[in-house]
């Protein structure tokens, strides 16, 4: 933690001059707290940046197509598993279990007891990163 703080501290004005590889953990945590504050302006950014966006756009398609292909599978190796839990095939297992979950009902606590959910409300901000056209 204390070659993070380090680098943070040195490195506050120049990213690109740190030794934060981009991609890693490390650099992510770097970039949230240096730039936790957002600007509500524009920059035009250079135009070099330009290919990384389009192997970005690139990416997010594979993903896309890779995520689309992944549920096929699943919903193929579901429907054979039907009502059983777990399956076998050679030796790989496959589990389809049933979950049962516990949540708060924040629409009807609302609705009986506005005054307890305003005083359970927790605020936090946080940075979205989108790639529009």
């Amino acid at each position: 933690m204390k070659r993070f703080v380090d680098i943070f501290k040195s490195n506050k004005e120049d990213l690109n001059s740190c030794n934060l590889p981009f991609g890693s953990d490390d650099c992510g945590k770097f970039l949230r707290k240096t730039y936790a504050n957002s600007i509500n302006e524009t920059i035009i950014l250079d135009e070099s940046l330009y290919e990384c966006i389009e192997e970005y756009d690139e990416i997010v398609s594979s993903i896309s197509k890779l995520e689309s292909r992944k549920r096929v599978i699943e919903h193929k190796l579901q429907s054979n598993l039907k009502e059983y839990e777990i399956g076998f095939c050679k030796e790989r297992k496959i589990t389809w279990k049933s979950v049962t979950k516990t949540s708060v009902d924040t629409k009807k606590l609302r609705e009986d007891l506005p005054e307890v959910v305003d005083g359970y409300l927790k605020t936090s901000t946080s940075r979205v990163f989108r790639i529009g056209r």
